[in-house]
């Protein structure tokens, strides 16, 4: 079996996506699970509460993977954004659950803005709202993948980066010429995509 993972990690809610197959089988159909990590606001922030909330949240994520993955695709942060309250949290829950995906399998940072492109491909109006973009990339994803569970866009980003680490292990998505632009200038782990059908578990 080969196994994906994709995170899209976030202190408040966190989506998640596994994609499995079986290459070179009678079952080569993709099983797609999905699910959503869900933190707690301290009602006092401190380095102490700071920190378990970031445990909470590994642990929601991490709750349904299994111990080995052919790949696992997270999205890194934006680095052009202006320096926001919790982005050293933030940047402390990223690296706490790469140091803990590596133990199973090689890891994949995607920045956002080639997330974006790997989840809708189409353009997007110059002045569109956060909330109207969320929108496009949730009905993108949900007719990329019919067969994954995508309720919200922080699902719909996890399928996404799921999506594109299993097209690097040989289970090709739909993509249009854009989409593969953007997947192409991923850094890649060097022993991925090496298999045509994948990399097994």
């Amino acid at each position: 079996m080969t196994a994906v993972l994709g995170v899209d990690p976030s202190l408040t809610v966190s989506g998640v996506a596994l994609v499995s197959w079986h290459p070179g089988t009678d079952f080569p159909e993709p099983s797609w699970d999905t699910w959503r990590g869900r933190g707690v606001k301290p009602e006092v922030e401190s380095a102490e509460t700071n920190r378990g909330r970031i445990r909470l949240m590994l642990t929601e994520i991490l709750a349904f993977v299994p111990a080995r993955l052919a790949l696992s695709v997270v999205e890194g942060p934006s680095m052009g954004s202006k320096y926001t309250p919790l982005a050293d949290e933030r940047a402390g829950l990223r690296w706490m659950l790469i140091d803990q995906l590596m133990a199973r399998g090689p890891v994949v940072l995607v920045a956002p803005t080639s997330r974006q492109v790997l989840a809708h491909s189409d353009p997007v109006p110059r002045g569109t709202t956060s909330t109207v973009r969320k929108r496009l990339v949730l009905t993108s994803v949900q007719a990329m993948v019919p067969g994954a569970n995508v309720p919200d866009h922080n699902v719909a980003d996890a399928v996404a980066l799921a999506a594109a680490g299993a097209h690097r292990l040989g289970l090709r998505m739909p993509y249009t010429a854009k989409q593969e632009a953007a997947h192409a200038r991923v850094a890649w782990p060097v022993d991925s995509g090496r298999s045509p059908a994948g990399m097994g578990i």
